[in-house]
């Protein structure tokens, strides 16, 4: 799912349980496995770059979706944030399960990876599509009348 769409789900959740911080927290963190892949890529520092590699369905290096986006990062991060703060722990995982969900839709994901012989390829939600914008829309009014 794109950035926007993620923002939208981490509002929503923030909304229906009273903590934006842990909500957005939960909703991005994943995505720094982006920028190490942008740093080993060499486009970090390219906004140029970046931006056209974002609005691209496929990852053209195959290391985007890695450490952070496994349900075995997802449980050990989730319990070491529980530990510190039970409240912002589990809205935080909650969060960051609805994130590694949306990503499944899209296709293309080894959720238990670095174990690459499970794999998620045929989206159901294409990226950047016409389903994928209904889906942020209605996140959208959804945020807004919840």
């Amino acid at each position: 799912m794109t950035f926007p769409t993620h923002i939208l789900a981490g509002l929503v959740i923030g909304k229906l349980t009273g903590d934006y911080t842990a909500a957005l927290t939960g909703s991005l963190f994943m995505d720094l496995d982006h920028l190490i892949s942008y740093h080993q890529n060499g486009i970090l520092f390219k906004p140029r770059a970046i931006l056209h590699e974002s609005l691209t369905e496929k990852d053209p290096w195959g290391s985007q979706k890695n450490i952070f986006h496994s349900v075995q990062a997802w449980a050990i991060i989730s319990l070491l944030v529980v530990a510190l703060n039970l409240h912002f722990g589990l809205i935080f995982s909650l969060a960051y399960f609805v994130h590694l969900s949306l990503d499944a839709l899209n296709g293309d994901v080894y959720p238990f990876y670095p174990y690459k012989k499970f794999q998620i390829k045929k989206p159901i939600i294409r990226y950047l599509s016409k389903k994928e914008a209904i889906l942020g829309v209605s996140l959208l009014l959804l945020f807004l009348i919840a």
